[in-house]
């Protein structure tokens, strides 16, 4: 599935072109529903977990992406309820 929040094969957070990782935006028992409805980004290793700025260190860039997540999904699937699915709400 393509991301739904960006398909530029670039660091989301930099704009990098290397060394690039797929994040998915939910992790845990939703990491699949991530990949099934498109919330994943590209990052490079810095910002997804080779360094304190990736998102797996940084609780806000993580959050951040969460909820840009939800209101992709939100605009892109109308008709489907983001919390039924992904049992949480990112959007506060």
């Amino acid at each position: 599935m393509k991301s739904i929040i960006s398909n530029d094969k670039r660091c989301f957070k930099c704009g990098v072109t290397y060394n690039l990782h797929k994040h998915h935006v939910c992790e845990g028992r939703n990491r699949k529903n991530s990949e099934k409805y498109g919330l994943w980004v590209y990052l490079c290793g810095k910002h997804h977990n080779l360094s304190n700025e990736g998102v797996h260190f940084n609780k806000e860039f993580d959050n951040e992406l969460k909820r840009l997540g939800q209101k992709a999904f939100e605009k892109e699937y109308p008709e489907l309820d983001f919390l039924s699915i992904f049992r949480r709400n990112y959007d506060k």
